[in-house]
């Protein structure tokens, strides 16, 4: 076995390169079999420890753990993006209910505000109806008291008419009481 080395190695490393070239083109379950079948006879055949434990390996795959390992991962991120879409989900309902909610104020808002500019409307036709009203009032009240100022000098030349008149009556009946002596 140990001078035989350098004549089973070469053939070895070619058969290894083989076997990676053989992976590297996508080999089946089957091929990998067949290799293991072969580098078994060969060790029996050259009684080589060396052939015999690599006909195990590849036998037992090798890949194996890193299959297994990408099914675990695959596993881990179906359930990551499980988990991403009901976050997703949340999220999308979330934020239509946050739009929703949006919407709704802004058109309260938009409604206090037209109220609000219909009640200012409302305020300024009113002030100025006010503002027209207190100067009719105020003109009311000036005609008004040139009205009881005219009434007043009225009055009082009403009052010396109404003097004059009883003077005069009495003027007039002393008159005809002279005239009715005297006749």
């Amino acid at each position: 076995v140990k001078g035989s080395a350098e004549k089973h190695l070469p053939s070895l490393a070619q058969a290894a390169a083989s076997l990676a070239q053989l992976r590297a083109a996508g080999t089946t379950q089957a091929t990998q079999q067949r290799v293991a079948v072969y580098l078994r006879s060969q060790a029996r055949l050259h009684n080589s420890r060396v052939l015999s434990a690599l006909a195990e390996r590849v036998a037992a795959d090798p890949f194996a753990k890193v299959k297994r390992m990408i099914k675990d991962l695959i596993v881990r991120l179906m359930e990551e993006a499980n988990e991403e879409a009901e976050h997703k989900g949340w999220c999308d309902t979330e934020l239509s209910t946050n739009e929703q909610t949006r919407k709704e104020k802004t058109e309260v808002v938009e409604t206090l505000h037209a109220e609000i500019d219909q009640l200012e409307a409302s305020i300024a036709k009113l002030t100025e109806e006010i503002t027209e009203l207190t100067k009719a009032v105020a003109e009311l009240d000036a005609a008004m008291a040139e009205a009881t100022e005219l009434r007043q000098e009225e009055k009082s030349k009403n009052g010396e008419t109404i003097k004059d008149s009883q003077d005069a009556q009495t003027a007039v009946a002393h008159a005809l009481t002279v005239l009715k002596e005297f006749y």
